[in-house]
């Protein structure tokens, strides 16, 4: 049953809702989805979260925590952890913001029944195993400004200086925010996810709906997200007003709250910006942009705060102000193209690859080539090829039901004849048009550095100068590899292959761009890549880029199962 309609369907049955009517629910920004359930009267809210993307235990322990010290999340009928199903208790559809947009004369009092709700809930002791708001995760989602907003006003990747720049900046000035006092923080406390509960008294009258990205962090944090809301506006009054109170009942230092207020609401709409962005280029979800300008206003008023002079002095000097207060579409900065060669034999994966393709071969329960797509699609590329050969009727049923919605899969078939690695993709070209692609080996896997790989390799990207430019792994620091090296890299990052010589520092670690021009005057049957290689090198037009982050070569059963063992310690199993 692989059908996810038919698994929910089993779900529902399993637990006595299978004939209830269905009706969809407003999406979200996540991967989760919800359906409100109906039947004889009764009511029960469905999330579906695809586990591939979410997963639904963080919002069963916070859930049953909240409830355990009287807060009203809710009540959980039903689960199945595994496939990512929830059966929930309906609380209605009287959000705070849809009460107020009704009745404005209801904003103040529900804003400060939210505020009544925050103080308690920053009374309560803290659940186990949830993680830290620290500098890291901080920093993260700072990253999520200079890594797609600010490349998206021209579609070009910032520099890494100028990346680096922004970020230590915030390294200085974090620390004033997560050295204190800490408390459950649920990160998205605002009046879209804040119910009105009907026939409730007192603060059972508050119904919490998101809170799965809960996390340990500064008090403030869940105030800047209820008062400097990037789905409404919040008016300066009603924010003093609430910044007041919040700051007499609970006896903080006036003076240092506010100063830790402005810092994490620059750093929460810095983030929300960068989201927002993503959601757009990466999700295809476009409903999000003409939110921005309302978060850039919230944005420069924290930045007016003299602890954050350092920061708005970066954003003045690389954002005018007039890109920052009106709608824009972002441009793409990666390219919009990549294949993945998945069309080989497989011989040194046998008897794994007897009867299964090698890029279907799974280490820790997902398929290699499902690994080179994800990490495609979380840069931004969502349109790739892939070629097929061996055992193609299995690589045409996994692609066709992808459970990535984003990805756009073109397969080049290459039943007729197998082309080798060149061939396969001088035949696929028709398919990557004009412009930069990356190409891809369907028997690697990366984990990102210190900024995510492919965005390191499209800044690096010089067509003036490159044919090709390939991703370099230390010899010394390549899982599943033992050779002497294949390229020596001078200080410009122009590569020399190794030839006679007894070893080279670096490998090709199965990762490029190239362009079409690297085909020209190329045979049209089956040739190897390593003509356009050694071209470009004799041209002087080949570059490499060293990886900074994790990279394994998954050749053999052995590298198959001594990455799997690996795998399976990082995930806690």
């Amino acid at each position: 049953m692989s059908d996810r309609n038919d698994l929910i369907i089993n779900f529902l049955q399993r637990h006595g809702w299978g004939q209830a009517e269905r009706k969809p629910l407003a999406d979200d920004a996540s991967f989760r989805r919800y359906e409100r359930l109906t039947r004889a009267g009764e009511k029960a809210i469905l999330m579906d979260a695809p586990p591939e993307f979410e997963d639904v235990r963080p919002f069963v322990a916070i859930a049953r925590h909240l409830q355990k010290y009287g807060l009203a999340a809710p009540e959980i009928y039903a689960e199945d952890i595994e496939n990512g199903f929830l059966l929930l208790a309906d609380m209605g559809d009287a959000l705070f913001a849809a009460v107020i947009a009704a009745d404005l004369a209801q904003e103040k009092p529900l804003y400060g029944l939210a505020l009544e709700g925050l103080i308690h809930l920053h009374k309560i002791p803290l659940p186990d195993n949830v993680p830290p708001y620290d500098e890291a995760l901080l920093l993260t989602e700072l990253a999520l400004f200079v890594d797609w907003y600010m490349p998206s006003l021209d579609g070009k990747i910032l520099s890494a200086a100028n990346r680096d720049d922004f970020l230590k900046l915030w390294q200085n000035i974090l620390p004033l925010v997560t050295g204190g006092p800490v408390c459950l923080t649920l990160r998205d406390y605002h009046a879209e996810n804040l119910m009105l509960r009907d026939g409730q008294t007192g603060l059972a009258r508050l119904g919490l709906l998101d809170f799965q990205d809960a996390v340990i962090g500064h008090s403030a944090y869940d105030l800047v997200s209820l008062l400097q809301d990037a789905r409404r506006d919040v008016s300066p009054a009603l924010e003093q007003d609430m910044l007041d109170r919040y700051i007499g009942e609970t006896e903080q230092n006036q003076q240092d709250f506010r100063r830790i207020y402005a810092i994490l609401g620059a750093q929460r709409n810095a983030k929300i910006i960068g989201i927002f962005t993503r959601l757009y280029l990466r999700d295809g979800k476009a409903s999000y942009l003409d939110k921005i300008p309302r978060v850039w206003a919230l944005l420069e008023r924290d930045l007016m705060h003299p602890a954050l002079a350092p920061i708005k002095q970066w954003i003045d000097r690389h954002i005018p102000p007039e890109t920052r207060a009106g709608s824009f579409t972002p441009k793409p900065f990666m390219p919009q193209k990549a294949m993945i060669l998945a069309a080989g034999l497989g011989q040194r994966m046998r008897p794994l690859s007897a009867a299964c393709p090698k890029p279907l071969i799974t280490v820790a329960g997902k398929a290699f080539l499902s690994y080179s797509l994800d990490g495609l699609c979380a840069a931004g590329v969502r349109d790739v090829v892939v070629n097929i050969h061996y055992l193609a009727d299995q690589m045409t049923e996994y692609t066709r039901s992808y459970y990535d919605h984003r990805l756009t899969i073109t397969l080049s078939d290459e039943r007729a004849a197998l082309m080798d690695s060149g061939g396969g993709v001088k035949k696929a070209l028709p398919l990557l048009g004009e412009g930069a692609f990356l190409l891809l080996n369907s028997d690697m896997i990366w984990r990102d550095g210190s900024r995510p790989m492919l965005h390191r390799m499209q800044a690096a990207w010089r067509s003036d100068d490159m044919d090709i430019l390939m991703l370099l792994i230390p010899r010394d620091g390549a899982f599943g590899f033992d050779g002497a090296g294949d390229y020596h890299r001078a200080a410009d990052g122009r590569l020399r292959a190794r030839g006679a010589d007894s070893n080279a520092d670096y490998i090709y670690g199965g990762i490029m761009m190239m362009t079409n021009k690297s085909f020209d005057h190329t045979p049209n049957g089956p040739f190897s890549l390593r003509m356009q290689f050694d071209r470009a090198e004799k041209k002087g037009r080949l570059y490499g880029i060293i990886h900074d982050g994790d990279w394994y070569h998954v050749g053999t059963p052995d590298a198959r199962d001594a990455l799997e063992g690996i795998f399976t310690t990082c995930r806690g199993d």
